[in-house]
């Protein structure tokens, strides 16, 4: 097992999107639905996991900067100024080179639209001048800085204005985990309740091409139940990927079931959610999407006590609204 795996899920996934898809901190937030120094934030920590510890030498800022010139996330001053740092610290060049070597499996495996490529380390005792060194990796430079997108000019009070789905944040990185999860895993998967059983299938295509995301919102006054989900196509087999948080936990004689739904005598069942919910109030789960699914108005998910064909107390509920051409 690489140290890269050894990470927790959600800063392996950011930094996943960011070698192999060449994904900005900009765009994984807008994808994610959330703040973009949080996936800054997780991208640090995950560099900073996987460096050498160098005490007090290298400040966390420091760190923090060298990440982000290894993820190609900074503008052509920016990689200016770290290529600067790197020229004249000992420290940050061994740190940053450790970082290199453990980040370039991820880029070697990148899509063919990605860059594939890390960017350079100055060698102890190069004594070309900063200035020509400097000029003759500027044409890379323009080609390989992270792309910009509206979501980072956008304010954080206008993210905020979007529907209140900044609380959403850390579902969101889950969403972009269990993504992960669909290209990297298979099999299938049998769940049942109340003597009912459905088969779960996770699809092993790569790169799923996302069709639409479903904000999920309480039916309940009462609950800060919510949740999060993208319908995704591999090789043309739709999937559904939904996370959640703040339920109640599963009891001996209950458990949730997630629905395509326009009524209750108008729903269709896709499955229990497997592993059931504990007392974190969370789960995650992967459906598959048999058969016509685009005649549904609403995703919701149901907290079931009994057998029942139809729908049960329904706990969160989202428009089902697909992507242009999806």
């Amino acid at each position: 097992m690489s140290p890269i795996d050894t990470l927790p899920a959600d800063q392996r996934a950011v930094v996943r999107l960011v070698l192999r898809q060449s994904r900005s901190y900009a765009e994984i937030a807008e994808t994610l639905g959330m703040d973009d120094e949080a996936v800054r934030g997780r991208a640090h920590a995950a560099l900073a996991a996987l460096g050498p510890d160098v005490g007090p030498r290298l400040t966390p800022g420091r760190r923090g900067e060298l990440a982000d010139y290894l993820l190609g996330q900074q503008s052509v001053s920016g990689r200016e100024a770290t290529r600067a740092l790197l020229d004249s610290s000992a420290s940050a060049r061994a740190w940053a080179r450790v970082v290199a070597s453990e980040l370039e499996p991820l880029a070697r495996g990148a899509t063919p639209t990605a860059i594939g490529v890390l960017p350079e380390i100055p060698e102890e005792g190069d004594d070309e001048a900063p200035g020509k060194r400097h000029a003759r990796t500027a044409l890379r430079d323009a080609a390989t800085a992270a792309p910009t997108s509206p979501a980072g000019a956008r304010s954080a009070n206008g993210r905020s204005r979007r529907g209140g789905y900044i609380v959403l944040a850390g579902l969101a990185v889950v969403i972009g985990v269990v993504i992960f999860l669909i290209v990297d895993s298979g099999g299938k998967k049998k769940t049942s309740h109340a003597g009912r059983s459905r088969t779960s299938t996770q699809p092993t295509q790569p790169r799923p091409q996302v069709l639409g995301q479903i904000n999920l919102r309480s039916a309940q006054k009462s609950s800060r139940a919510v949740g999060i989900a993208q319908i995704l196509s591999s090789n043309g087999k739709p999937a559904l990927a939904i996370v959640a948080q703040n339920l109640q936990p599963n009891g001996n004689t209950s458990a949730y079931e997630v629905w395509l739904y326009n009524s209750r005598k108008d729903a269709r069942a896709l499955g229990y959610v497997n592993p059931p919910v504990g007392k974190d109030g969370k789960f995650q789960n992967v459906q598959p999407l048999t058969g016509k699914f685009t005649g549904f108005k609403e995703l919701i998910v149901t907290r079931e006590t009994r057998q029942n064909k139809l729908p049960g107390a329904i706990v969160l509920r989202g428009p089902i609204k697909l992507a242009r051409g999806g």
